[in-house]
């Protein structure tokens, strides 16, 4: 790598922390205060004061403050701290495989996907200014060539994608009489298809599922039988997942 890549790999880095911490505002703040998300000032949940720039570092102002707030010593949420070290690993997995060019638009679209798993975790949606956007920019991708699909497959995919999930969305709500998938599912799912093309649809299911199926097996001692798990944080785990493989492969093809 020469200087110029190392400088913009270490920026990429630096960025993970930062898209995590905003990742991780915007689930708190969806969907009704998104204009305090982007215009407002931080604050402690608790006391309400305006936090200073140095307790808004990301990871590095938890650690400091020991997972309290300076003002009041309320606990700050873990959950703060884990997307803040996930949308790290994020950009540490793309630019350990790919170029940093590529790395970025990876990197980009896995925050994205924190952003929507966050969101689906507490309110059990995957919300439409996330998903709708995010399957646009796999079409447009596939168009400019820096997406695994071709155009065609990225079309394909979509719609492919969408109306799989549907289909099983309705079988599931006519065998058990109840909602099981929502329609948020589908269009991540067609995100998913715009990205990576039909022929990866398959294995993105089959990691989202797999990963859902051990997450209930392994929170089932603490949860109620009826209680919903969200299966949106699974299904963008397996989509990034795929995407950076699939993300390698093309680029390990080309000459």
């Amino acid at each position: 790598m020469s200087a110029l890549e190392i400088a913009a790999a270490l920026l990429l880095l630096a960025a993970g922390p930062i898209a995590g911490s905003a990742a991780h505002a915007f689930a708190l703040r969806y969907p009704d205060e998104l204009g305090d998300w982007l215009f407002g000032r931080s604050r402690c949940p608790r006391c309400r004061k305006v936090l200073a720039a140095r307790d808004l570092v990301p990871i590095a102002s938890f650690l400091v403050l020991r997972g309290r707030c300076r003002y009041c010593a309320a606990p700050i949420d873990r959950e703060a701290l884990g997307a803040e070290l996930f949308a790290l690993l994020i950009a540490g997995s793309a630019i350990a495989v790919l170029p940093v060019g590529r790395a970025s638009i990876v990197a980009l679209v896995g925050w994205t996907l924190l952003a929507a798993a966050l969101v689906d975790r507490r309110r059990l949606l995957l919300p439409d200014p996330i998903t709708l956007p995010l399957l646009l920019a796999g079409v447009a991708a596939a168009f400019f060539g820096v997406a695994p699909a071709t155009p065609l497959l990225s079309l394909s995919g979509a719609a492919l994608g969408f109306a799989f999930m549907v289909l099983v969305a309705r079988l599931y709500r006519f065998v058990r009489g109840r909602e099981g998938l929502g329609l948020g599912d589908a269009k991540l799912v067609a995100a998913a298809g715009a990205w990576c093309g039909p022929l990866a649809l398959p294995r993105v299911l089959f990691i989202g599922a797999l990963c859902a199926l051990l997450a209930a097996l392994l929170s089932g001692a603490w949860r109620r039988p009826r209680d919903p798990l969200p299966f949106g944080p699974w299904l963008a785990l397996a989509f990034f997942s795929v995407l950076l493989v699939e993300t390698a492969a093309l680029e390990a093809a080309q000459p």
